[in-house]
């Protein structure tokens, strides 16, 4: 996997409203078919859907690559594991850096 620059974007200043989703989803959208000399070709993506079980209905639906999908994995990890650790603390919280990928070959 190529490594790209970091993108450091400042979440308080987007217009993105937040829901809430207590279920998750996730499907791989394969396309196969057949070349003109019988050889198979496959294209695929990975299919997140967000789930709000209170309301009994999806909140949105995020179709990413297959290096997205990797970069996200890492990403959600290392968050967790910070989550996990700060909740077993007993001292006050400080403000988390918020985790980001530095993987943008995706993006090109």
């Amino acid at each position: 996997m190529e490594t790209g620059q970091s993108i450091n974007i400042d979440l308080t200043k987007t217009n993105i409203k937040p829901y809430f989703a207590d279920e998750v989803a996730v499907i791989i959208k394969l396309k196969a078919s057949k070349g003109p000399k019988g050889e198979i070709e496959k294209e695929g993506q990975i299919g997140i859907i967000f789930l709000d079980m209170m309301k009994q209905k999806p909140i949105g639906e995020y179709v990413i690559t297959r290096t997205t999908a990797k970069a996200l994995s890492t990403v959600l990890l290392q968050n967790i594991a910070t989550l996990e650790k700060e909740l077993k603390s007993k001292e006050l919280p400080k403000s988390p850096p918020i985790k980001t990928t530095t993987d943008t070959t995706a993006i090109r």
